[in-house]
């Protein structure tokens, strides 16, 4: 077993990573906790093992991604993830830390930009951090995670809505998520852990940024968290505030700087409340990225400007809820025809059936989800 140290993490951190932002906001700064996460790469069934991870600072982002289209992005996704039925070959699908002009060909220690800007430049912080991502890649072989049998992505999946409902206006990917939702009886009932989601989070961000957006290196993703469900018990659940600082410090060490929005929504009257209280903690830079929302017109309108046409219309409040499969979150389609922006985007249909193919390389299938 192997540990790292753990730094404290700031409010910043946690606001740049993907999900559970809230979980961070009420917790006191510089908490350590054991970081559980990937498995042995030997086997998905093997146990998972315990370590701590450094966890990141303060993350700016990069601004604006530049203008790209929707539709080549697809047509993209869909030429790396396409492979012949009858003949399935092995790709090459390993991808390295670093990537071209991310910074790290021109600097003295090979640090990416992004870590730099991680630990507001402070370089003896940032090569430790570096080194340290580096190391938890190099245990748990993440560079070739996405070669590896995955036979719980649909389990994961039904664990706790998220997904890639398409991209926005500006041609960021647009990453949602619904983290009150997650089912923890779903997850029992599947023999799945906590620690299969995290690995499933990984896989998940190592698709988004090593084939769904591999360059340039400054792309940032907008990401919308739906607080619906959320109340105080859920605050006292120790399993689900686990899970949520777990995720977020992996995030936060892991993959810096890759935020453009987070539109939270659905907040109830008690979060904006809360969040007032540490927003004076908060960086300029941070706060310019949050977008608190509450259900109603005025949400629906921010979410049809930020998202664009790919808003899911199922965080519309105009639409009914639909619920499916014994209140599953979503069935996946058979068929790209029947993709639309929401849990079957395109971008989800391609990365599926990406997963099912490389099952089918080593003879495997996707386990059902009961």
């Amino acid at each position: 077993m192997k540990i790292l140290q753990l730094k404290p993490m700031t409010y910043t951190a946690a606001l740049a990573s993907l999900c559970f932002i809230y979980c961070n906001l009420i917790s006191v700064e510089g908490w350590r906790q054991p970081f559980i996460l990937l498995p042995s790469i030997k086997s998905p069934s093997e146990h998972f093992q315990i370590f701590n991870v450094r966890g990141g600072d303060d993350t700016p982002s990069a601004d604006i991604a530049p203008e790209t289209s929707a539709d080549d992005s697809a047509e993209t996704a869909k030429a790396d993830t396409a492979t012949n039925d009858e003949t399935l070959e092995p790709r090459n699908l390993t991808f390295p830390a670093t990537n071209p002009y991310d910074g790290h060909d021109q600097d003295p220690d090979g640090i990416p930009t992004r870590f730099l800007q991680m630990k507001n430049g402070n370089r003896d912080d940032a090569k430790e951090s570096w080194e340290a991502h580096l190391a938890w890649r190099k245990e748990f072989e993440v560079d070739t995670l996405l070669s590896r049998p995955h036979k719980l992505f649909d389990v994961c999946k039904a664990q706790v809505p998220h997904y890639f409902s398409g991209r926005d206006p500006h041609g960021n990917v647009i990453f949602v998520q619904r983290p009150a939702m997650l089912d923890f009886e779903l997850m029992r009932r599947n023999n799945a852990t906590m620690e299969d989601l995290l690995l499933h989070y990984v896989y998940v961000i190592e698709y988004c940024w090593s084939i769904l957006d591999p360059s340039p290196p400054e792309k940032v993703m907008t990401n919308v968290l739906d607080m619906k469900g959320l109340s105080f018990r859920s605050m006292r659940n120790q399993e689900y505030i686990g899970f949520g600082k777990r995720f977020v410090q992996m995030m936060s060490a892991n993959y810096p700087g890759r935020s453009y929005k987070t539109l939270i929504i659905n907040a109830p009257s008690w979060f904006h409340a809360l969040y007032k209280i540490f927003k004076p903690l908060l960086r300029e830079s941070t706060r310019q990225k949050i977008v608190i929302l509450k259900a109603g017109e005025k949400q629906d309108t921010a979410l049809k400007f930020y998202l664009g046409d790919a808003v899911p219309k199922d965080l519309l409040s105009e639409e009914d809820e639909k619920e499916t499969n014994g209140g599953r979150y979503f069935i996946p389609v058979d068929d790209a025809s029947q993709c639309e922006p929401g849990p079957n985007s395109a971008i989800e249909f391609e990365m599926r059936q990406f997963c099912i193919e490389q099952l089918k390389l080593h003879n495997e299938t996707l386990q059902e989800v009961l």
